[in-house]
């Protein structure tokens, strides 16, 4: 869901429509290693001890209202959790995630033979902007493409997440044995 394209993709503008603190934290990675750790440690100390109730002002322009709208109950919940969990020994996979994003991929997305591919993406994401769900879109043969416009990046899990996993259990060509379909 909500995939990044390559950073290098012909024709994307790969930093636009995202929120400003994507800005500054892929202006570090482009600066090297160690620019990004002292970044992301500074981030990560406002999420080590994040509650559900300051959650969408943690995470500030890279949510828009339509996310925002999503972060209560028990979902805010489950992210303020999961963000005090991804940060608890540290940011080292946060930052690899960070330089991958930034570097050539090292191979096309042409394949010889397409492979069930799915591209799940929402036009009010501001995390990975909408931009890259279409160029995703229109370079991997035969993906199955849902853009949908009045989703964010974390609303797909709450509005969308059984059909996904519909969508997913449909490319694979099954169902899983003794279960129903979840949309």
């Amino acid at each position: 869901m909500a995939g990044v394209a390559p950073s290098n993709a012909p024709g994307l503008d790969w930093l636009g429509g995202v929120g400003p603190e994507n800005i500054e934290e892929f202006a570090a990675a482009a600066a090297g290693e160690e620019a990004l750790t002292r970044f992301l440690e500074a981030v990560a100390s406002g999420l080590r001890e994040v509650t559900a109730d300051q959650l969408a002002d943690e995470l500030g322009g890279l949510v828009s209202g339509t996310d925002k709208a999503a972060l209560t109950g028990d979902y805010a919940q489950y992210l303020a959790s999961s963000f005090r969990a991804a940060v608890s020994t540290g940011i080292a996979g946060w930052r690899d995630d960070d330089l991958a994003f930034i570097r050539d991929w090292g191979f096309s997305l042409a394949a010889d033979r397409p492979v069930p591919v799915a591209i799940w993406q929402g036009a009010q994401d501001r995390m990975v902007p909408y931009a890259h769900g279409q160029w995703l879109a229109a370079q991997v043969p035969g993906a199955r493409a849902h853009l949908l416009p009045d989703e964010g990046h974390l609303t797909l899990t709450v509005t969308s997440f059984g059909q996904i996993l519909d969508d997913l259990l449909d490319l694979a060509g099954r169902e899983l044995p003794g279960t129903t379909r979840f949309g």
